[in-house]
């Protein structure tokens, strides 16, 4: 029975914790803790009110100070409402139990007295010691700015509440008065929120990081391609595993595009390829090397795989001997089952696209049907419907990555946002305000066999969302012009205008700076010209240019309220320029400079 009992014993002593803490009981009176210790004859079973002061410590014990039991001991501090455990002991000392809890509010909470096991029936007999310790409550915190606002961490009492200071700043940002996070932020805003707990209070402030969001882990790395910032994800080496993680998330139940220049080396009998992969986790760690390219492994994802390599010769179950394209939900890479969806050929014709070409991919979501296109170098590969938020994530927002690997092969492989060259059929693409409204405006030369336009939004070059979808004339030889008002929540963002044909073909324009038309902006225009950015002011304020990464390139005080910055140093990408009129006023924009 000995040895039963310790198997058993130590077999739970592996779980969780919060499994034993104990609820019920019986009320059996009122305790009033003083500083010097005291003791109360107690049995299993038993719970006792206790009236607590916002930032004292309580302590209840039988391993001293007069407290004492022959038998297995559980001690659960309860809320008033004999619902929520606020702390729990077993085994503090021996058999015998403690627990020490600092209050974060005043009130009344119960001591539960049971036996091991949660047991409160079959009374036994002990003597409880307890006393209270006059505290000085520390409601201190830190921020740490991320992606689009900041996380709190508490270092002093915990249980106390976070609120904006001054007030809510209005501009779109959102406060979780329990944890401390901040959401949706606008970049480069300063914000500063009170962490008050009992009577104590501390105030912190942050800054939103100005720039694209991108989390690198393993071998991925920053590099420059001809002028444009891209994202290695692995060198020319074996056994590397490179993996980006952009900070924002994506919503499935929305539709979307995502549109990346992709490059999987030079060397058409290397490895392995990349993926684009959506998770629900906020994990930025890369999944398993070689044929896993980087995702195998990683939960609930949904995996787009450009392959590189036939790890399925002869069978070609799950691979095929051209480059190809699949999708992944499973977490494995490798197999032995089939994709999800495909495989197909890359390229149309069959072959290598580890070739030394860079390859535009483009990856559309349509929420309505559950359908996930892909296309490869303008040329649609592979359609896949699956209601990935039920069946996959768990969730429609999800985080979103690109992820590669080499294993006993390699190539260089890396992408890069979206390039994107003008049609000669439109002729202009602008917004202007009329009045408070913002307007945008496109004209095209020619239509042949258009079907429509879209015109979507975009934060970061990569990540494109569907504002409004105008109906085309189709065939012409003359100009036509086309006009919307936009109805976009206050965010700065870039526009781009989709241009689809009767074949659901499609090009894209150069990226659009969006205007600001209510309330007096800071900003009156942006545009860039011949190695240049021009920026018009409505008032004198202080412009700060930064790069994708968010590093500061440029930062200029206006005297008056034209600056002109010279571009001939610039990198082709996507810059944020940041306003301030030094009164408290932040605005902030982009701009593409090619």
């Amino acid at each position: 029975m000995t040895i039963l009992h310790g198997l058993f014993f130590s077999l739970f002593t592996l779980l969780p914790i919060s499994l034993f803490a104990c609820l019920g009981g019986t009320n059996s009176g009122t305790l009033t803790p003083t500083v010097a210790f005291q003791t109360q004859a107690v049995s299993s079973g038993q719970y006792y009110n206790v009236n607590v002061t916002c930032g004292n410590t309580y302590t209840f014990t039988f391993c001293s100070n007069g407290g004492a039991a022959g038998w297995d001991t559980q001690l659960t501090l309860i809320d008033n409402t004999g619902t929520t455990e606020l702390v729990y002991s077993d085994d503090a000392c021996g058999l015998l139990s403690q627990v020490t809890w600092t209050a974060p509010t005043s009130g009344t909470v119960r001591i539960l007295i049971s036996q091991y096991f949660c047991v409160n029936t079959g009374a036994v007999s002990g003597t409880m010691a307890y006393n209270m310790t006059v505290g000085s409550v520390n409601s201190s915190f830190a921020l740490t700015a991320v992606c689009g606002g900041a996380n709190a961490t508490i270092t002093g009492a915990t249980g106390g509440t976070f609120s904006w200071n001054p007030s809510n700043p209005g501009d779109g940002a959102v406060l979780n008065t329990t944890t401390g996070q901040i959401t949706t932020g606008v970049q480069g805003a300063t914000y500063a929120i009170t962490y008050t707990v009992c009577s104590s209070s501390t105030t912190q402030s942050v800054t939103v990081p100005v720039g694209d969001c991108w989390t690198l882990n393993g071998n991925a790395t920053y590099i420059n391609v001809g002028g444009e910032q891209c994202i290695q994800l692995t060198a020319e080496v074996n056994g590397q595993t490179g993996c980006a993680w952009n900070g924002s998330q994506i919503d499935f139940a929305n539709d979307f595009s995502l549109s990346l220049d992709y490059y999987f080396g030079n060397n058409i009998n290397g490895a392995d390829g990349n993926t684009f992969t959506f998770q629900p986790s906020s994990s930025s760690a890369c999944g398993g090397a070689g044929g896993e390219l980087g995702a195998g492994g990683l939960a609930n994802t949904l995996s787009i795989e450009f392959d590189t390599y036939d790890n399925d010769f002869p069978a070609h179950i799950f691979d095929l001997a051209c480059d190809h394209v699949a999708v992944e939900i499973d977490g494995s890479m490798l197999g032995p089952a089939a994709p999800f969806c495909g495989p197909v050929c890359a390229k149309t014709s069959g072959g290598n696209i580890d070739d030394g070409g860079t390859y535009p991919v483009d990856i559309i979501w349509d929420a309505s049907t559950f359908q996930l296109q892909i296309y490869f170098n303008g040329v649609l590969r592979l359609s896949c419907t699956n209601d990935f938020i039920t069946n996959v994530f768990g969730t429609n927002n999800v985080y979103w990555g690109v992820t590669s690997a080499t294993g006993g092969l390699n190539n260089q492989q890396y992408f890069c946002p979206s390039t994107v060259v003008l049609p000669t059929e439109l002729s202009s693409f602008t917004s202007e305000c009329a009045g408070q409204e913002e307007r945008v405006s496109w004209v095209t030369a020619t239509e042949d066999r258009v079907s429509h336009f879209v015109l979507e939004s975009t934060r970061d070059g990569i990540a494109f969302y569907p504002v409004q979808q105008v109906e085309a004339i189709g065939n012409s030889q003359s100009e036509t012009s086309y006009s919307i008002q936009t109805s976009l929540e206050n965010e700065s963002v870039l526009y781009r205008l989709k241009m689809v044909d009767l074949d659901g073909n499609f090009e894209y324009s150069p990226m659009l700076a969006r205007k600001f038309c209510s309330n007096q902006p800071l900003l009156s225009e942006l545009y860039t010209e011949t190695n240049g950015i021009k920026i018009v002011l409505n008032e004198l304020a202080k412009c700060t240019i930064y790069n994708q990464l968010g590093q500061m390139v440029c930062e200029r005080q206006a005297s008056e309220k034209q600056v002109n910055i010279s571009t001939s140093a610039f990198q082709s990408g996507i810059y944020t320029v940041h306003l301030d009129n030094g009164n408290g006023r932040i605005e902030t924009t982009r701009i593409f400079v090619p």
